[in-house]
């Protein structure tokens, strides 16, 4: 294999990489999100009344909020280091 495909090769895999990783993410966020909706689902039933039902989702927000928050400071990290791994991948390419 010449120089020129394993740095293409290289590039290749820190992309798949990175990629793999995002997606890794992104699917226990959807996981998070789905047990959220069970315990709003089983918070709801055990609900009395409306009032009831209001402020015992209402009190859920906080924690709704920071999951949200800390899924999205995650992502951004993980997307910024994709990209300086990607960017030092192409100057390798381009240093052949």
């Amino acid at each position: 294999m010449t120089l020129r495909h394993t740095k293409a090769n290289h590039m290749l895999n820190t992309a798949m990489d990175g990629f793999s990783v995002l997606v890794e993410h992104e699917t226990n966020a959807l996981d998070n999100l789905v047990a959220s909706l069970r315990e709003r689902l089983s918070v709801a039933r055990k609900a009395r009344n409306v009032g009831e039902l209001l402020r015992n989702q209402l009190d859920l927000l906080p924690d709704t909020q920071a999951r949200l928050l800390r899924d999205h400071a995650v992502r951004g990290q993980l997307l910024k280091g994709f990209g300086r791994d990607i960017r030092g991948s192409l100057k390798l390419k381009r240093a052949a």
